[in-house]
């Protein structure tokens, strides 16, 4: 079968874990004896990008005409992005691209992902050359221009401005043009069909992720007093916390044994290298990876999740299970979904520092650590393989493509 598939930003560019996710399930599928095709984009100065080929799976990037370049979106200022926002809508430039790339490769399913910086204009341009498409929600971009269903002020959006209600409804409104809508979480895909969404059906489809080799090395080399140690790996910005572990750590008793190492990048990194300097039981690491990341892992007993956000299907909570951590996560968005509480870590309500610093307390203490954890998260890991997800859009991909009449639909 040859599968298309398109996402806004493709390994080696890289901005989060959706870009690794779809490349996990790329290069598997191709391991599996299917063609797979990916359709991508560059910066305005990067064109003409060449076609490679990367373990197996051809990428074709190029850029979608807009005012600048989706991965570079950060840097600009707000009316700039409305502006943005406004031609991304439906983009008939990247459209036709499109339609030029499936004259060419004519393959047998489209599979969509991030696809802000694209357009939906790609969906209709499958439909219309009678090309079954499915498109997986990594996020909330479909409903919210920032893609966090936040305030400016970074509280949770509940009643959205009219111009984001305009954009929503607009984007809802393209989903007519997808045959599957799939989730890696159950929250994530109940808030888009609460929306409105119009695809024809839906299902939860969860990430996988690459099941380390070192596993039970590091399980073994876990520190022996790993239960009073708690780590936070992310990006360092308001949505995902951060403060409120600087808090929490601020109510705990000075004679708590208790320590949290801090490791990531981001706007928060002068607050986070601060409170390290102020306060001796927080660490900073800055960004680490590689043999640093796994040390930090082996000494922790606790992986911190304290996000202020919706999230989605945070590929973190997986990673920790694999290594033997339990999880300390925010009762909020999907979390819950892969959190079981008392087995393989546990929740607090979202932005309660103080809740967290109990929780924190009674976590490090032996009598009330969690019974069987070890066992617990490793039965959590193997939940989440990319074999698993692969089998499962396989048998979607099947689905679709079996012969029945699909209604193409006219330019």
């Amino acid at each position: 079968m040859h599968i298309l598939v398109a996402n806004n930003i493709y390994p080696p560019i890289a901005v989060g874990g959706a870009e690794l996710i779809v490349s996990y399930l790329c290069e598997e599928l191709v391991r599996r004896g299917h063609r797979v095709t990916v359709v991508s984009t560059c910066g305005p100065d990067m064109e003409p990008y060449p076609t490679e080929m990367r373990n197996g799976v051809e990428v074709i990037r190029f850029f979608p005409p807009n005012l600048y370049w989706s991965f570079d979106r950060d840097r600009e200022p707000g009316i700039k992005k409305w502006l943005w926002h406004a031609r991304d809508a439906w983009n008939r430039k990247a459209g036709s691209r499109l339609k030029a790339i499936l004259n060419t490769a004519r393959p047998d399913v489209m599979h969509t992902h991030v696809i802000d910086g694209i357009s939906a204009s790609i969906w209709r341009r499958a439909r219309c050359q009678g090309i079954p498409v499915i498109h997986t929600a990594h996020d909330y971009h479909l409903l919210c221009p920032r893609a966090f269903m936040l305030t400016g002020d970074w509280k949770l959006c509940v009643r959205p401005s009219a111009k984001c209600r305009i954009y929503r409804n607009w984007h809802l409104a393209t989903t007519r043009y997808v045959d599957l809508f799939t989730s890696p979480s159950q929250f994530l895909l109940s808030k888009h069909i609460d929306a409105g969404l119009l695809a024809a059906r839906s299902a939860v489809v969860a990430n996988g992720i690459p099941q380390p080799d070192d596993i039970e090395r590091i399980r073994r080399m876990r520190h022996p007093d790993s239960r009073h140690r708690f780590l936070m790996l992310s990006r360092l910005t308001v949505e995902k916390g951060v403060d409120v572990v600087i808090q929490a750590v601020a109510h705990l008793p000075d004679d708590s044994p208790i320590r949290v190492t801090i490791a990531g990048k981001g706007p928060l990194e002068e607050r986070v290298r601060s409170a390290s300097s102020n306060d001796q039981r927080i660490t900073y690491l800055g960004y680490i990876s590689g043999d640093e990341k796994l040390r930090a892992l082996a000494d922790s007993g606790w992986l911190l999740l304290p996000s202020l956000w919706y999230e989605n299907a945070p590929v973190a909570i997986v990673e920790a299970a694999a290594y033997g951590l339990g999880v300390v996560g925010s009762d909020i968005g999907a979390i819950p979904e892969f959190i079981e509480s008392s087995r393989t870590g546990a929740l607090f309500p979202p932005g309660d520092s103080e809740a967290l610093a109990l929780m924190m307390t009674r976590l490090a203490q032996p009598k009330h650590g969690l019974p069987e954890m070890e066992a617990h998260t490793k039965a959590l890991s193997e939940r989440y393989t990319v074999k698993r997800m692969a089998d499962q859009y396989e048998m979607h991909y099947r689905d679709l493509t079996m012969p029945q009449p699909i209604l193409a639909i006219a330019v």
